[in-house]
């Protein structure tokens, strides 16, 4: 049986990306030849002085007498086609724009190479890895273990329309999200129901958005963020915004719920829409906290402009504003808190200039007037 040749059309791009063929330079040195060896006694003019020619890195003495290990010519362009066929395969099995990480290094995924680059990257990912992303990547990505992403010159990860931009899941499970835009996420159905159009948070997680901006998501509940999580799970925003985002229902920039937890620290969010909770709605023991930041200028068809608090839920406003939020629901329906069985504390923060009032119903949110 004959041994199978490989394909030419690979050989020829192995050796181009090794230099091989293509070359437009001076002819090569004589010992730098396809067949020819360095023999005893035979060197090129100039050359040390060999003390051992039979591997491919001679050693030679320098000035002072100390041994110093030399890569011949054979050795570099031996090591140039192992590299060229490393980036040959990589380009074949798809793994373009991925750069591995060395230890201590992130791994660079570049978009713009690879729209789906990302998503490789992620499902290769081992725990607490870190992978710093450029360009506009293509999702939807689910995450299932700690994972760091990092973005770099504007990175934008796209949901395409087809379910969460994000979607995060597993008992203690950390993700940190820094200077990325998420946008395009439509959400996914969890018991029935679209959730997180931007991202969805679920089974225990904990995600921490940084420097990010969450806009043009949507879904029934959670346009921008849904956080659903149990035992312990949470979603904290710091120096971020979520805006334009859509939910058909609920919490138009975010929804939370099943004593899910959701922080904002100098944060914004505006421009957001809903049937209920414009900013953000919770439910079912969801606590919110809201320090240094601001909710302002969403909207709702019914009630609860910026805030809609329900069913035993916590809010905490800490040198926040709800300002400039419209709820259509006519008198009595919040345009900027509506608090029906929550637990509402405003310190050192301010409500006004809502529509068609402050917080509902009146007297309802201690502090609150109008």
């Amino acid at each position: 049986m004959t041994a199978r040749r490989p394909e030419k059309g690979l050989v020829v791009n192995v050796q181009r990306a090794a230099g091989l063929v293509g070359h437009t330079g001076p002819p090569p040195e004589p010992f730098e030849g396809k067949r020819t060896r360095l023999r005893r006694g035979l060197r090129p003019p100039g050359a040390p002085v060999p003390l051992d020619v039979g591997g491919q890195a001679a050693r030679t003495k320098d000035g002072r007498g100390s041994m110093l290990r030399k890569t011949t010519p054979l050795m570099q362009r031996r090591r140039a086609l192992a590299a060229a066929v490393s980036a040959v395969t990589a380009a074949t099995l798809g793994l373009a724009g991925t750069a591995p990480a060395t230890a201590g290094q992130a791994a660079w995924v570049d978009c713009w190479k690879n729209p789906a680059a990302l998503r490789l990257a992620i499902d290769s990912a081992t725990a607490g890895e870190t992978l710093k992303v450029s360009g506009t990547c293509t999702g939807p990505f689910v995450i299932t273990r700690n994972l760091n992403l990092i973005g770099a010159d504007k990175a934008v990860l796209d949901g395409n329309f087809a379910g969460s931009t994000v979607s995060v899941g597993g008992a203690g499970v950390r993700v940190r999200l820094h200077d990325l835009t998420i946008i395009n996420g439509t959400g996914n159905v969890v018991n029935n129901q679209n959730l997180g159009g931007g991202i969805l948070n679920n089974a225990g997680s904990t995600v921490e958005v940084t420097g990010t901006e969450l806009r043009n998501n949507a879904a029934q509940f959670g346009g921008g963020i849904a956080n659903l999580s149990v035992a312990g799970g949470a979603v904290t925003l710091d120096h971020s915004v979520l805006r334009d985002n859509t939910a058909s229902v609920s919490g138009g920039a975010v929804f939370v719920g099943q004593q899910g937890t959701f922080s904002a620290i100098h944060s914004l969010l505006r421009d957001n829409t809903a049937q209920h909770g414009g900013g953000i709605l919770a439910d079912l023991g969801g606590r919110v906290t809201l320090s240094d930041s601001a909710v302002r200028d969403n909207s709702v068809s019914m009630n609860g402009g910026g805030l809609n608090m329900l069913g035993g839920s916590t809010l905490v406003l800490i040198r926040s504003e709800v300002e400039g939020n419209r709820a259509s629901d006519g008198p009595g329906s919040g345009g900027g808190i509506l608090n029906v069985g929550a637990t509402v504390t405003l310190n050192d923060s301010h409500v006004r200039e809502n529509h068609p009032d402050n917080c509902a119903p009146p007297g309802s949110v201690l502090g609150c007037l109008g």
